[in-house]
């Protein structure tokens, strides 16, 4: 099994993490609420429904000591289409377009450079998937127990996975992403986060920090923008494309 899917599987659920609508908190049933108005916790919540009802692009860096993974993606979660570049350390590219996944990765075998998966061909448990549902990913702020405001729209505080995990639905295996993140930290109760809302209401920035029992502290940053513009992804070439091979699905 090529070297890049484990991290790629990694570095997208990274990458997608706080994506969707947390439990009892929809941005819609508050449209025009001011967010420092609203209790702490519930304004960080419906900051990030705004942030992905719609088009947006986003920055992202996961440090596990010295080293970084660096993401750059724009993605429309309605329409389920994403597209993300980086290094993870290697140079990684992949596209979503509905159930279908494109990865970009080496191939040593002089096969072509674009591996195509049907994603409703994997389990429902399964990495990968849950790494492109957008919907699905929730990360940490459905697991918020406490914030606090701290001016100009920053907040800071703490999450708890297990709470998260609880919250969490079981489609796309976002539950069973958010137990595994639980089992590695050293206090999955008390994860500390800082969060950024803009004056429209929408989650712009979210850095949280786990620290695990044997890898060291996992920092993720996520900063978000270009809300609403147009977002256009498209299928690479199809003489550079080919279909992954059935060992691929068994393996994720």
């Amino acid at each position: 099994m090529r070297r890049l899917i484990p991290v790629l599987s990694i570095a997208l659920a990274a990458l997608v993490a706080g994506c969707g609508t947390t439990s009892g908190d929809s941005a819609s049933s508050t449209p025009n609420a001011t967010p420092s108005k609203l209790d702490p916790v519930a304004a960080i919540q419906q900051a990030m429904n705004r942030s992905f009802s719609g088009t947006l692009t986003m920055d992202a860096t996961v440090k596990a000591g010295a080293r970084a993974l660096t993401l750059n993606g724009k993605m429309d979660p309605v329409a389920k289409v994403l597209q993300v570049t980086g290094e993870t350390p290697e140079p990684m590219e992949a596209r979503l377009i509905g159930d279908t996944a494109y990865i970009k990765m080496e191939s040593p075998d002089g096969g072509k450079p674009w591996k195509k998966l049907d994603l409703t061909k994997l389990k429902p448990g399964s990495s990968l998937r849950q790494s492109f549902d957008l919907k699905s990913q929730t990360g940490i702020v459905g697991g918020i127990v406490s914030a606090e405001e701290t001016g100009g729209g920053r907040y800071t505080g703490t999450a708890d996975l297990d709470k998260a995990a609880a919250a969490a639905g079981t489609d796309g295996g976002m539950r069973e992403g958010l137990e595994s993140s639980a089992k590695l930290a050293k206090d999955p109760k008390a994860i500390p986060f800082e969060a950024t809302v803009d004056a429209e209401g929408r989650l712009t920035a979210l850095s949280y920090t786990v620290a695990t029992k044997s890898l060291g502290d996992l920092v993720t940053d996520m900063r978000m923008s270009g809300f609403g513009e147009t977002i256009t992804v498209t299928a690479p070439p199809a003489k550079d494309t080919e279909a992954a091979e059935e060992e691929m699905y068994k393996y994720f």
